[in-house]
């Protein structure tokens, strides 16, 4: 897969999601190979999901070195996945990646991509709307 390719992987998430009313998508080419991407997703039930990623397109595969995906409803953080080097995750077998949850405790991860953060909020939405 090539950034172009990546890059448009992300537009159809985006287009595909049942959960997302309105977003902005910002594109930042560093290089044709080196991506920084950002976004804004506004959700069905108000909350709203701020991520971004640092790509890099290496050898026909797509290298993701930084991540993150705050999920937020006003001014609480529900949930947040990132590769930071958190000093509070670095004893977790998982380091960098880690999630922060709304206890404000940070547990292990695995590397998580938009995909997984939207189908982990789509869930959580549902089960509210229940």
């Amino acid at each position: 897969m090539n950034a172009d390719d990546y890059i448009s992987h992300i537009e159809s998430l985006i287009h595909s999601s049942l959960i997302i009313v309105a977003y902005h998508l910002s594109i930042d080419r560093k290089t044709k190979q080196i991506v920084f991407i950002s976004g804004k997703a506004e959700l069905i039930d108000g909350s709203v999901l701020d991520f971004k990623e640092f790509i890099e397109e290496t050898e026909g595969r797509i290298v993701k070195y930084k991540y993150g995906y705050n999920y937020r409803k006003d001014s609480d953080v529900l949930f947040r996945y990132d590769n930071a080097p958190d000093p509070g995750a670095k004893a977790l077998t998982s380091f960098p990646h880690h999630k922060h949850t709304y206890s404000g405790e940070i547990i292990e991860s695995q590397s998580v991509g938009l995909s997984e953060a939207l189908e982990e909020i789509g869930n959580l939405i549902s089960d509210n709307l229940l």
